[in-house]
């Protein structure tokens, strides 16, 4: 009785397992590969929108100069010299 039910358990998970490769994983595989399709085109979509504005930012902005200047820092006017660390040894 028990090597009967071992076998029927045994086919079970086989066909189960053959129904999954066959019917569920293919579903599941597309709706996962349409999703990733619908990411990318709407991620493309931006990229050409953000072209766009940029390229209708330089029409508007054409001739225009701008000039950032960067401070440069003053070093210290101490003359304390350089930190060294040390220990001392008896």
């Amino acid at each position: 009785m028990q090597l009967l039910r071992t076998i029927a358990i045994i086919v079970l998970v086989y066909y189960g397992f053959k129904l999954l490769t066959r019917y569920v994983f293919p579903f599941l595989l597309t709706r996962w590969v349409n999703k990733k399709m619908g990411q990318f085109q709407n991620q493309s979509q931006q990229q050409f929108r953000d072209a766009e504005q940029a390229k209708q930012f330089a029409k508007e902005h054409e001739g225009e100069v701008k000039i950032k200047t960067i401070k440069k820092t003053t070093p210290s006017s101490s003359n304390d010299g350089e930190y060294v660390d040390y220990e001392e040894v008896e």
